[in-house]
């Protein structure tokens, strides 16, 4: 059989490397997270230094440059916190995200691999019966003329 398989379209192909590219990413940002957390608090209980977990905005950066210096009568503006969620409702986020897609990954594989497969196996029955085919003529059939022209001989000599 020459191996002529249908190959993917390039726009399928590159569909499934960002999907493979998202999925990767995804899941090393959960490995981050896991293996962060889990690492400071190790780190905490080491050595009694303290942790800093506060994330400045360059915001909030500019708002310290503009505070008045200490002992002056001018208000201090409060910086307001970034918008964002929580970095443990992210986490959870992230991990309810991770199961959503390996569940369609896994509902859409039962729904479509099925119909590939029957497919492409359809597809590979008919190669297989044309070059079977071609073989048989190729090479059995004129290995049968020759036995039948032989037989045949045989009798007129008689």
């Amino acid at each position: 059989m020459s191996g002529n398989w249908p190959q993917l379209n390039t726009e399928t192909e590159a569909e499934m490397q960002l999907a493979d590219a998202l999925l990767g990413k995804a899941d090393a940002l959960l490995r981050r997270h896991r293996s962060s957390g889990a690492a400071a608090a190790r780190q905490s209980e080491k050595d009694d230094l303290p942790l800093l977990t506060d994330v400045v905005s360059e915001q909030e950066l500019a708002a310290e440059k503009l505070k008045p210096p200490p002992g002056s009568d001018a208000p201090t503006p409060q910086p307001t916190p970034p918008p964002g969620p929580e970095p443990a409702l992210l986490a959870e986020t992230l991990i309810q995200l991770d199961t959503d897609i390996a569940r369609e990954v896994e509902v859409w594989l039962a729904t479509e691999l099925p119909q590939i497969l029957t497919r492409e196996l359809g597809g590979l029955a008919e190669r297989i019966r044309v070059e079977t085919l071609a073989q048989l003529r190729a090479t059995l059939l004129p290995a049968l003329s020759e036995r039948i022209a032989s037989e045949l001989d045989k009798a007129h000599t008689r």
